[in-house]
C-alpha cells in the first residue's frame, strides 16, 4: 500500500481508494456481485460505490458522488442502494470518514443468527472492540437500514446489522477495512471453536487487563 494511497486527498484518489479496496474485497470474498458498498466522505461530499456493479471489476469512473442529502452531484450511475445507511454514519458520528457496509461469511453468520460477536477467550477481540454489537434488523434500502444502528455507532467501529451484514466506520477507507476484516476473522475463528466444544474462559484477572488495554485504546484513538 503506497502512502499516497491511505492518505488520499483529492477525489480522483479517493476514487482510485475506494476501486483498490473494492478489489480487495471482492477478492477475498468479502462481498459480492449484488452486495457490499463502501463510501467516504471529503468536503461536504460522499463518493460511494454504485448500485448493481460487482465491487471486483469497479473503475474509478464508476464512483458515484452525493451531497450529504444522497442527491447525485457526479457520476452517471446509481448510488449504492444503501446510501442512506452510510449518510446516517456520517451524521450521527462525526470524525468518521469512510463507511464500509459488507456481507462478509463469518460476522455475517453472526448476524443472521442475531448474536452479537463477544467473548472471554480471544485477547485480540476483547483488546481490541470489545464486542461487536446487533443493531435491530432494518430493511435493506429503506430509511429502517439505520435505525437499529443510531445507539451503537458513538461507542463502537463495527456492528452488525441484524439478518444483513456487517458495517464498519474510519477515519479513512482502509482504516475501515482493516477493522472489518479483523472482525470477520475474529467471527471465523470463534465460529469453528464452537465446533471443537466452545471456547475456554481466560482468568478474571486476565480480562481485566484486557479490558483495561481496550480503554486506553480508546482514550487514544
Amino acid at each position: 500500500m503506497k502512502d499516497e494511497a491511505r492518505n488520499a486527498c483529492t477525489p480522483a484518489q479517493i476514487k482510485k481508494q475506494i476501486v483498490e479496496i473494492s478489489k480487495i474485497m471482492y477478492d477475498k470474498g468479502m462481498v459480492n456481485a449484488f452486495e457490499g458498498n463502501i463510501s467516504v466522505l471529503f468536503q461536504d461530499k460522499v463518493y460511494i460505490t454504485p448500485s448493481a456493479i460487482c465491487k471486483g471489476f469497479l473503475t474509478e469512473d464508476m464512483i458515484v458522488t452525493i451531497d450529504l442529502f444522497g442527491n447525485v452531484v457526479e457520476g452517471e450511475y446509481k448510488p449504492s442502494s444503501e446510501f442512506k445507511l452510510h449518510l446516517a454514519a456520517y451524521r450521527i458520528r462525526p470524525g468518521i470518514n469512510s463507511v464500509i457496509h459488507a456481507h462478509s461469511p463469518y460476522a455475517t453468520a453472526f448476524a443472521v443468527a442475531n448474536k452479537p460477536i463477544e467473548t472471554k477467550a480471544y485477547p485480540e477481540m476483547i483488546a481490541l472492540f470489545g464486542k461487536v454489537p446487533l443493531a435491530d434488523y432494518g430493511t435493506p434500502s429503506t430509511d429502517e437500514i439505520y435505525y437499529g444502528v443510531e445507539k451503537h455507532i458513538l461507542d463502537y467501529d463495527v456492528i452488525l446489522l441484524a439478518n444483513h451484514g456487517v458495517m464498519s466506520v474510519g477515519k479513512d477507507a482502509y482504516e475501515a477495512f482493516f477493522k472489518l476484516e479483523s472482525v470477520e476473522c475474529i467471527a471465523k475463528v470463534l465460529l469453528l471453536t464452537n465446533l471443537l466444544g466452545g471456547e475456554k474462559s481466560l482468568p478474571e484477572d486476565k480480562l481485566n487487563i484486557l479490558y483495561a488495554m481496550r480503554e486506553k485504546g480508546k482514550v487514544q484513538k
